[in-house]
């Protein structure tokens, strides 16, 4: 139990991390997408450095729908 602090750092996490990532071959496959061995709670520093984005990274290209699907956010 990790008490929402980040399993790298320990700085407070933030984000829920999965440890195999989730792409068209198994995100239907509650073993990797719900299963808490996969999962692993990061705080944003700790997430980035892990997909190699800079630490003030944000998605600005994207937004999420209604439904929760990620989509590109019209100009």
């Amino acid at each position: 139990m990790v008490h929402g602090i980040c399993e790298r750092c320990g700085k407070p996490g933030d984000i829920v991390h999965h440890k195999i990532p989730i792409d068209e071959s198994n995100v239907n496959d509650p073993s990797i997408t719900l299963s808490v061995s996969n999962l692993e709670l990061l705080c944003h520093s700790c997430h980035n450095k892990e997909h190699k984005l800079s630490v003030d990274s944000v998605r600005e290209d994207v937004v999420f729908d209604e439904s929760g699907n990620l989509i590109q956010k019209e100009s």
